[in-house]
């Protein structure tokens, strides 16, 4: 799965496009590979290399959704299609894969570096929730945020993406003095993920793509010494009532 979804995903994108698919080069490595069958040809080396990079860090995290998912089912005995399946459809919803997503779509909603801070004070003030900061575990700033920012500068000093960074840094500073809240790793990964040439709804298949590593582990994990996954629940409807005979 790991050389599959990589070629489902770029015939995807070419298709989007109305561009016939590309096949993948021996010579090339996986990441190298991915951006060449999406876009022709290989870009700068500091894209490969900031591509590569997000890979990796996105590739395991632990017991978050989708993992769990994936080994729930997994724990029934069904087959490690079905688990990948699970997992996917976990992913997919906005407060886990969609996050790089909406912090595109939130910064291209704010289009030039000098709105950022006003556009982020009225989110705040209307209590509403701006994806890319806090993180349930990391309540002490996301310990892989310093390895893909410094790709995304990459990325944007090979691409003249220099505004996309200076809105990213406002965003950042504003968050920080408002809350005292510090960005995640998909902050970082939306503006990179964009500046490479990805379409924004490609942003969840390729960390599908990526994903499918740690998931594989924990499959044959669970599956290496499994029992049944039961969660027990506790009730939280209306206490006891009467029952007139």
């Amino acid at each position: 799965m790991t050389a599959v979804l990589p070629t489902i995903v770029t015939a995807d994108i070419r298709r989007r496009r109305g561009q016939d698919p590309i096949a993948p080069h021996s010579h090339l490595g996986f990441a190298e590979n991915f951006l060449n069958m999406c876009f022709g040809d290989v870009p700068d080396a500091a894209v490969v290399t900031a591509f590569e990079v997000s890979l990796i860090l996105y590739a395991e995290h632990s017991f978050n959704a989708s993992t769990f998912a994936a080994r729930v089912v997994t724990s029934t005995l069904s087959d490690i299609y079905s688990a990948v399946t699970a997992a996917i459809g976990a992913l997919k919803g906005p407060l886990h894969g969609g996050a790089n997503e909406a912090v595109m779509h939130d910064m291209l909603e704010i289009g030039e570096p000098d709105r950022a801070e006003e556009w982020l004070l009225g989110k705040l003030a209307a209590k509403e929730k701006v994806m890319g900061f806090g993180h349930r575990v990391y309540k002490n700033g996301d310990s892989r945020v310093p390895t893909i920012k410094a790709a995304l500068l990459d990325i944007a000093a090979a691409t003249g993406g220099e505004k996309w960074m200076r809105m990213y840094d406002i965003l950042e500073k504003t968050m920080a003095g408002a809350t005292g809240i510090a960005p995640n790793l998909d902050f970082p990964t939306g503006p990179a993920n964009y500046l490479t040439g990805f379409d924004v709804e490609m942003f969840t298949p390729m960390f599908v793509m990526s994903r499918i590593t740690g998931w594989t582990a924990h499959i044959i994990e669970q599956g290496a010494s499994n029992s049944s996954i039961r969660p027990l629940s506790e009730y939280s409807g209306v206490p006891q009532r009467s029952v007139v005979a």
